[in-house]
């Protein structure tokens, strides 16, 4: 049996300012968590910055990220404007 490794994950708690545009809102949520589409009966899926970064959506405003990849995530969320609090 092998030893598993072991990955160190930090939590992002993040929340949207008043003044943000819902068009923007949608944009982020749709670029970070990715979403599902249907056409003309195909479906299509289209995964998202947190599946690419192997992280975990946790609750509606919060998710993990290993920790190795919480610098992109920050840079990304400052990108964006999103306000958030990173706990180790």
């Amino acid at each position: 049996m092998q030893k598993e490794e072991l990955v160190n994950y930090n939590l992002f708690l993040y929340s949207f300012s008043r003044d943000m545009a819902p068009k923007d809102k949608v944009k982020f949520i749709r670029d970070f968590f990715g979403y599902k589409l249907t056409k003309s009966k195909k479906r299509y899926s289209y995964g998202g910055l947190l599946k690419k970064l192997n992280g975990v959506k946790i609750s509606n405003n919060a998710f993990l990220i290993p920790k190795n990849e919480s610098q992109i995530i920050e840079a990304y969320l400052n990108s964006r404007g999103v306000d958030f609090v990173v706990k180790q």
